[in-house]
């Protein structure tokens, strides 16, 4: 018998009731737990981290993880920052996501597209600069001034910020880190994910990471391969991580009943073949999000428990 931990990320937010979907509220609710490290953001990295266990969450770690996500190679020397990718309107504010451009290469930088508006920065040996560095997360940037995404405190990159914003789009840069080691997790493990971020997370603690055709990371994922493979990991190890990313993505996209359309989907085809089987589950999410403004929201989270036979 396994554990299989059902993570439905940003599952949580104003409007969201148990009551609504008919195999989640069969289950056993239990908590509400805190999920965010103290004197941390509400975001997945950390979250996850904090769910699984890891104390404590090491600062300076989201770049490197969705390195590691995106099979990028870092030396513990590198600086790397994840860029946001979005659309500027005529008034110099930021609109929606764009598709992270191919760019050309750059003496002292190295450009990754990770997926769709999401691609990293590194610069080979610079490490040293993240004591002086100021970034902002683009979390809730609609209709806000491109200007203010500007970092500071390294020349290099604020010369690559204004040239991009030059050309009529803006990259917003975050979540600067180094490479890190943190402690592996303490039983055979398996995640079944396709979010960067994820998968980043899952090689960080050596988790097997299982590649299912059709995952996507966003709401179009295939919920019934996800679920699948989750179950097949569970016959071979003791715990395994399910993560579910489109609820917090269409909230990202100011899209409510995107939301609500995906967490209804997972309940009528994710949990009745987890709740069938053999194995313990629990479902609950790493933050809520609030589809009406795309932001991270520092909740207790309520936690849905049914027990392995």
């Amino acid at each position: 018998m396994s554990r299989i931990l059902c993570l439905i990320d940003g599952m949580t937010g104003p409007g969201f009731s148990p009551e609504d979907y008919p195999h989640l509220r069969t289950m056993t609710m239990t908590g509400p737990e805190r999920h965010t490290p103290p004197g941390m953001a509400p975001e997945t990295l950390n979250c996850t981290l904090y769910l699984l266990g890891i104390r404590p969450v090491p600062g300076d770690l989201r770049a490197y993880v969705e390195a590691l996500g995106g099979g990028v190679e870092a030396a513990e020397e590198d600086l790397l920052l994840r860029l946001s990718w979005y659309g500027v309107d005529s008034a110099g504010h930021c609109t929606v996501p764009i598709p992270a451009p191919a760019l050309p290469g750059q003496p002292g930088l190295r450009h990754h597209i990770l997926r769709d508006y999401q691609s990293l920065l590194l610069f080979p040996g610079q490490a040293y600069r993240l004591e002086y560095l100021t970034t902002r997360p683009p979390l809730g940037c609609h209709g806000v001034p491109a200007v203010f995404f500007r970092p500071l405190g390294f020349r290099a990159l604020e010369d690559f910020f204004d040239g991009q914003l030059a050309l009529g789009r803006c990259p917003i840069p975050w979540a600067q880190a180094r490479k890190t080691a943190v402690p592996p997790f303490p039983v055979p493990a398996a995640a079944v994910c396709a979010a960067p971020i994820l998968k980043g997370i899952a090689r960080l603690l050596g988790m097997e990471l299982r590649n299912v055709p059709g995952a996507t990371g966003d709401t179009d994922t295939d919920l019934s391969a996800k679920t699948r493979a989750a179950l097949e990991a569970a016959e071979k190890y003791d715990f395994v991580l399910l993560h579910l990313n489109g609820a917090d993505e269409a909230s990202h996209r100011l899209s409510p009943e995107e939301k609500r359309d995906f967490l209804m989907r997972a309940d009528a085809t994710v949990l009745p073949p987890l709740l069938a089987s053999r194995h313990g589950v629990r479902v609950t999410a790493d933050h809520a999000t609030d589809p009406r403004t795309g932001r991270h929201l520092d909740w207790l989270q309520p936690v849905f428990v049914k027990e392995g036979a």
